[in-house]
């Protein structure tokens, strides 16, 4: 019996979200399959688990769509086999059913194999790999593979899926150049953005994005993406799914330059980016110059506690700001001063525009957070927890009194 295309049957994908938002994730997810960019064979059901959320049923090429749309993703995997297996010698002929064909163009190029198991198997996951990789003629290196594979016994459950994006979604493509510390990853800025929007009221629109701390521009470009409804498939990074011989490769035109119009939508709000290492507003410029249009945005040098800004814009006024902790916070410098400093920052800001300040501020840790509000001295705050190189971080938010 000839085997079904796979444009022609459904499928199933997980995605594994920024870490800390996956609710975030799960609703940018709903709102993806909800407005599709085209009409598809299947209505595919979104779940959120533990720490994926799971799309089942889904058209292999809106599974591309949610790929290319997505801004606050790590990854997309596609489950490509899943059997029941009971015991250790069923692996084998299980593995020998994987669909290499829809994957590999080429299996001299090497990949990479994470594999795992979970109860149940006195054998290692070593050993699952090297039976995976044996049987199917490939090899295993631990870096610079594009295509990756992760294999895995779990309850019962030979599962095998491969990563559509490759390099992590975080890995946009829009930075012509980086600066030395870049302490925001762009999936958990995105992440932010639309948490801190999340709560604003349905009638309150935002005419002005102004970022402090900006460095080489990831929250200003961030909440450009998420004001522009657009994704990472705007820009020219390549995704691992572009190298599968079944992908289609008039979906992934279509669906790359459907985001680059988006993206050059000239709705979104203005940018004002501030910033007081010289290298690193350069660097911004370079970067802002590349990918937004003139008069979109704007830099101020210098320090932002000596700026005073004018917003002309209409609209309320989206502040971001992730200001320096670690090592990029310098010995010298008491975090909670800082932080309680910041707060009055803001403060004034909103005292002088009524009603027409609100956005977010990240904290490191209890004391940042905790004199950030003392300084800030709003009754109305929200505060979301979130992982950062292992580290619990707090995002607070605030709306105009």
């Amino acid at each position: 019996m000839a085997k079904v295309p796979v444009t022609a049957r459904p499928h199933t994908f997980y995605i594994r979200p920024a870490p800390g938002w996956l609710y975030e994730c799960y609703k940018e997810v709903a709102k993806v399959i909800s407005t599709p960019f085209q009409k598809y064979k299947f209505e595919p059901k979104a779940v959120m688990l533990k720490s994926t959320v799971k799309v089942s049923r889904c058209d292999w090429r809106q599974g591309l769509e949610i790929l290319l749309r997505l801004t606050t993703a790590h990854d997309v995997e596609w489950l490509i086999l899943e059997s029941k297996c009971r015991q250790w010698s069923e692996v084998d002929a299980i593995l020998k059913r994987v669909p290499w064909e829809e994957v590999l163009a080429d299996k001299n190029n090497p990949v990479h194999v994470t594999s795992d198991i979970f109860r149940g198997f006195t054998t290692g996951s070593a050993k699952l790999r090297e039976n995976f990789c044996k049987i199917g003629g490939v090899t295993h290196v631990s870096e610079g593979a594009t295509i990756r594979f992760k294999v895995e016994l779990r309850d019962e459950m030979l599962r095998i899926l491969v990563s559509l994006a490759g390099e992590p979604l975080y890995k946009r493509g829009y930075k012509t150049k980086l600066v030395a510390t870049a302490p925001l990853p762009e999936h958990q800025a995105a992440s932010m953005v639309r948490w801190i929007l999340s709560g604003l009221k349905s009638d309150q629109k935002i005419g002005t994005v102004f970022v402090p701390f900006a460095g080489s521009g990831t929250l200003g470009f961030e909440s450009h993406l998420v004001f522009s409804d657009s994704a990472p498939g705007s820009f020219s990074r390549q995704f691992a799914c572009e190298l599968f011989p079944v992908t289609p490769k008039p979906t992934i035109e279509f669906l790359k330059r459907k985001l680059k119009e988006k993206w050059q939508s000239q709705a979104s709000p203005k940018i004002i980016f501030n910033e007081i290492n010289e290298e690193a507003l350069k660097i911004l410029n370079e970067n802002a110059q590349e990918i937004l249009a003139p008069g979109k945005w704007e830099t101020f040098p210098g320090d932002m506690f000596e700026l005073k800004p004018n917003f002309t814009e209409e609209g309320s006024v989206l502040v971001l700001l992730n200001p320096p902790y670690g090592n990029r916070l310098g010995k010298n410098t008491a975090i909670g001063n800082l932080y309680e400093k910041l707060g009055r920052y803001v403060r004034h800001l909103i005292d002088a525009h009524p009603g027409k300040i609100v956005g977010g501020c990240i904290c490191p840790d209890e004391t940042s957070w905790k004199r950030f509000l003392s300084g800030l001295n709003i009754s109305d705050t929200q505060t979301h927890h979130f992982s950062h190189g292992g580290e619990d971080m707090r995002l607070v938010r605030w709306f105009s009194e």
